[in-house]
């Protein structure tokens, strides 16, 4: 019931469909990782989940088996033959979709997946929420990880795969663990108990138009948290926002004067471990199973939040140490002919070099990529970074780039990629899927990283079958 003079807020309007036995959910752009997991979230608390997406996939193909029906046609009918309590739709979608003009007309409920989400985290006892241009679906398993190792089992929305089900593990309602990206401003959207940051590089340069507009976004996303934001000071844009974080700060480090410190060590084949410091008193030693220097960062922070929560440290310690990755971060996959083979999620510049440092620590020397290019907006904005970190790798292989939501720019192609990382001194061209396998046959690198947000998954289905 609602009470006269009271006009319901779009979150209690969510929390009131719900609450309904058997809601029914349509779900615009469902394909994607983060989609499908609230999907498949949504279904498994027992509403009645539909969906649309313009390609079939592994993904949407596992939503089919769980009971989710999918339409690979995006028509105003679907909306109809739904008949859904509210929609919901991914950022990806365009304004003038079908299926969401005609939810608007028919005055459905209409909403975003991050207004939907930031309506579940209410159910939860403490809601953490993972930040960050680079790490975060890894630090949010990391997290998952050292809880379930302490035998508080909590629910988990990752961006990446991390179970039999994709980006989701649903457990108790004690914790929430979820990714909260900054793109197009969603994280903004949330209230959770703890937010962590773990880095701040401008990248989504079509919702940014500068560092400093996105520093105000981390700004107030910090403040938005309810009991602390855990932040790492090593990060220069990081460090200058604390100030402007209007709850409690919790600080780490590699440095001395941060709340929490860490030292990171190498061990073998590229793996590091870190010891944990609260100013002066030792926290535990993480060696960890996962390789790169980066990965200790990521662990550091889940290890902060272990310790900030209370978690026995022993356990704490098992579940972080005994993390062996999720899926497209430094995945190996299959070997080609000797060649080993990894799949990564690089999309940035400052990903690319690490997954080389990576590569290079775990004892690769003749290292080769195929790199797709997420966006021309990002390719642009980035575009002589992304030459200079290509032009390190033995050979780099160009796909046209995978513009997702955005038009054409015009001379923003892989062809001038290409020219460009030669210029530079390296080994790049453009090639179709069979000229990869090619190149892995007669060139035989140490290792070969298939890097890039766009799709990429038509050449790992042809290198699994070599």
């Amino acid at each position: 019931m609602v009470l006269i003079g009271h006009s319901m807020t779009q979150k209690e309007k969510i929390r009131r469909i719900l609450k309904k036995r058997g809601a029914k959910l349509y779900f615009i752009g469902i394909g994607g990782i983060s989609m499908s997991s609230l999907a498949l979230m949504c279904n498994m608390l027992g509403a009645q989940v539909s969906g649309s997406d313009v390609v079939e996939t592994e993904i949407t193909q596992r939503l089919q088996t769980n009971g989710i029906e999918i339409y690979y046609e995006q028509k105003r009918e679907n909306i109809i033959r739904a008949s859904s309590d509210m929609v919901i739709y991914s950022l990806s979608v365009s304004p003038d979709n079908e299926e969401y003009l005609m939810a608007k007309e028919q005055g459905i409920l209409t909403v975003s997946r991050a207004e939907l989400l930031s309506a579940l985290i209410l159910d939860y006892a403490t809601a953490i929420a993972v930040s960050g241009s680079h790490g975060k679906s890894t630090t949010t398993a990391m997290i998952s990880s050292a809880l379930t190792a302490s035998g508080l089992y909590p629910t988990t929305l990752c961006g990446a795969e991390i179970s039999e089900h994709g980006g989701i593990l649903l457990g108790r309602r004690e914790y929430l663990v979820l990714e909260a990206c900054e793109y197009g401003g969603s994280f903004l959207h949330f209230c959770p108990d703890v937010q962590i940051f773990l880095n701040l590089d401008l990248d989504h340069t079509d919702c940014y138009a500068s560092i400093g507009e996105l520093m105000d976004a981390f700004a107030k996303a910090g403040s938005n948290a309810k009991q602390l934001c855990i932040v790492n000071t090593d990060d220069e844009n990081l460090s200058a926002i604390v100030p402007r974080i209007n709850t409690r700060v919790v600080t780490f480090s590699k440095k001395a004067g941060s709340d929490y410190r860490y030292i990171t060590y190498p061990r073998e084949h590229g793996k590091y471990g870190f010891k944990l410091f609260f100013g002066d008193k030792p926290i535990g030693d993480y060696p960890l199973s996962v390789i790169g220097e980066f990965n200790a960062v990521n662990a550091a922070a889940a290890a902060v939040l272990a310790d900030v929560l209370g978690i026995d440290a022993l356990c704490a310690t098992r579940g972080i140490s005994e993390f062996r990755g999720i899926g497209r971060r430094l995945e190996k996959l299959k070997p080609v002919n000797g060649t080993d083979i990894f799949y990564d999620y690089a999309h940035h510049p400052r990903e690319i070099v690490s997954v080389l440092d990576a590569l290079r620590g775990a004892g690769y020397q003749r290292i080769g990529t195929v790199f797709s290019p997420h966006t021309y907006s990002r390719t642009a904005a980035f575009f002589d970074d992304f030459a200079k970190a290509l032009s390190e790798f033995d050979t780099a292989i160009i796909t046209d780039i995978y513009g997702a939501r955005e038009a054409r720019m015009a001379g923003v192609c892989a062809e001038a990629l290409v020219d460009k990382i030669n210029a530079l001194g390296g080994r790049a061209f453009t090639s179709d899927v069979n000229n990869v396998i090619n190149y892995i046959n007669e060139s035989k690198p140490d290792c070969f990283v298939l890097m890039g947000a766009g799709d990429l998954e038509k050449i790992k289905l042809k290198l699994s079958q070599e």
